[in-house]
């Protein structure tokens, strides 16, 4: 059950750059507990989720909507060309006041997972 996570965690980076993606292994607990205090906790800024499954994506709109209290959003495209991480067709959820914005691509990616032996 891995995901694919681009993270920007606290505020945004000085350099502007857009980190890289990291492959996050659900499975693995300790993976699926950080991500899980990563919407708990509130330390998200942005997050953009691509899942090898249609399992995987389902447990991060879970992680969002539950521990991270997220809702589902339609932004405007003022709001589009503001946020980093946001691609179309990307699902949008908000966490509090326009604190932090999740994007998920609601479509399996298992391509992006095959050579990847982790």
């Amino acid at each position: 059950m891995k995901v694919q996570i681009i993270l920007i965690d606290w505020e945004y980076p000085e350099e502007k750059e857009i980190p890289k993606p990291e492959i996050w292994d659900l499975k693995d607990r300790n993976d699926l507990m950080s991500l899980y205090l990563a919407f708990a906790n509130g330390i998200i800024v942005e997050l953009r989720a691509i899942g090898e499954s249609e399992e995987v994506i389902k447990v991060i709109r879970g992680l969002a909507q539950g521990a991270g209290a997220c809702q589902r959003v339609e932004l405007t495209p003022e709001k589009r060309a503001k946020v980093w991480l946001y691609q179309e067709g990307d699902e949008s959820y908000i966490q509090g006041d326009d604190f932090a914005y999740i994007f998920i691509d609601p479509n399996p990616r298992p391509e992006n997972f095959l050579f990847n032996n982790d």
